[in-house]
């Protein structure tokens, strides 16, 4: 049965101090800071498992359904697991081939893409797609080195970070120079050719935060997403993005005018350290410095948000350091309209999506599968 946790029922109040000055940043019909009253809630709700149970071992992937409405989990042995958001149980099961011409290498970041249909990333040696019962109905093949012809590019990076483009049926990639930290989009077609190659310059800046040692790296990440025929590339180093357009075929880089959110990192981290005890201390001190995270889509308002955070002081050994979180909104043409800090949020939630207007986020608890739920009020 679902089980609600009424200890875990929270409610908390946040606002912003400051607002946006600039009107040209909003929308027409959202010209001030809707987050500024801000309250939320947290209800968790626990999985019912019924005669099955989940396993945590490493290594286990999870996606949402594009509509919200299911949750995927697929464990170490290639276990599927189909849960219903709303009577919050698990619905079926089933285990993928291990050989064979269904044959599933690695389910690491797979993506729910709709219709009972999954994408497995890193499944060498191309990204390929399955059915709902383990059949594979797609692999994408392609000439890594001749998509990247041309540029100074490791083509194998071409499969690190790609997502697919669900309705155009091609794919979008993030291949990189390895010696200089440089990023670029990549636009594949169907039959994996490539239509588009660009480089992510603005994106440099980020490698003044990397951090090196002996058998040690640390770095920026820049992540890509889709959304409403937008591509949107976003990198933890601030709140820039690049927008890649499918309709118009163009890319733009935008900086949004947050006031109460720093814009981006600033000062400097050691670049290069000679232990793993000063690696770590770098890793802490990094922390400090804001980081934004990806982009969440809610379909139901139309609107995007996302998460900023930082430390708010280096940790001392064994404890944990205390964070201090914002969230941001944006209207569906990327326009900032909103932000606040979330007073009384210890952690930025994790892999988070919205259902029916309200933000999901799965959580371990003793071993048994739960999920927050917030319920913003503005």
């Amino acid at each position: 049965m679902k089980k609600l946790l009424p200890f875990l029922a929270l409610t908390f109040f946040a606002a912003c101090t400051e607002k946006p000055s600039s009107g040209s940043s909003l929308s027409e019909t959202e010209s001030t800071n809707i987050l500024e009253n801000l309250t939320f809630s947290i209800d968790t709700l626990m999985v019912d498992t019924g005669d099955d149970f989940i396993n945590f071992a490493p290594i286990f992937s999870t996606s949402s359904s594009p509509d919200g409405h299911y949750f995927y989990l697929i464990d170490k042995d290639l276990k599927l697991q189909k849960i219903d958001l709303d009577a919050m149980k698990i619905i079926s099961s089933f285990s993928f081939e291990k050989d064979g011409p269904n044959r599933l290498v690695h389910s690491i970041n797979f993506q729910a893409i709709g219709d009972g249909y999954f994408y497995f990333p890193l499944s060498p040696p191309y990204p390929q797609i399955f059915d709902a019962n383990g059949n594979k109905i797609k692999r994408f093949k392609m000439d890594l080195d001749k998509i990247v012809e041309g540029y100074p590019i490791d083509g194998r990076s071409l499969i690190i970070r790609i997502i697919p483009d669900p309705k155009r049926g091609g794919l979008y990639s993030m291949p990189m120079n390895n010696e200089y930290n440089t990023h670029f989009l990549a636009v594949i077609d169907s039959l994996g050719g490539r239509t588009n190659l660009l480089e992510l310059s603005e994106f440099k800046k980020a490698n003044k935060f990397e951090i090196r040692g002996k058998g040690l790296k640390s770095m920026e990440q820049v992540s890509i997403q889709y959304f409403n025929d937008l591509v949107l590339i976003s990198c933890t180093v601030g709140n820039a993005i690049y927008v890649y357009d499918l309709r118009l075929d163009s890319l733009s880089y935008r900086e949004f005018p947050h006031e109460l959110v720093p814009l981006e990192k600033t000062g400097e981290v050691k670049s290069f350290v000679g232990s793993k005890s000063e690696f770590d201390e770098e890793i802490k001190k990094r922390a400090t410095k804001i980081s934004y995270r990806n982009f969440i889509w809610d379909e139901k308002s139309q609107r995007y948000f996302r998460f900023a955070s930082r430390a708010l002081s280096v940790p001392i050994e064994g404890e944990k350091a205390e964070m201090e979180i914002f969230l941001c909104a944006y209207s569906k043409d990327l326009k900032l309209i909103g932000e606040t800090r979330l007073e009384g949020l210890s952690n930025v939630p994790r892999m988070p999506f919205f259902k029916d207007g309200k933000l999901y986020s799965d959580v371990n608890v003793e071993d048994e599968l739960g999920f927050e739920i917030f319920r913003f009020n503005f």
